[in-house]
């Protein structure tokens, strides 16, 4: 089962993004504008989460 959970690393790297208005951060597993597609996250124990406007940074 994985735990999902708010990453404040992950929430600056999505505000960054957003300054930014680009995909992508070196903290982030996985970046997205808009939702992050389901079928990329993969299976792991923890996943920190972030957002900011439509800017997502997932961390695992």
């Amino acid at each position: 089962m994985t735990t999902w959970f708010t990453s404040s690393e992950a929430v600056a790297a999505a505000k960054r993004m957003a300054a930014a208005k680009a995909v992508g951060d070196p903290v982030c597993s996985l970046a997205a504008v808009g939702q992050p597609n389901p079928n990329l996250v993969p299976h792991v124990r923890r996943i920190g989460i972030g957002h900011y406007d439509n800017y997502w940074c997932l961390i695992w």
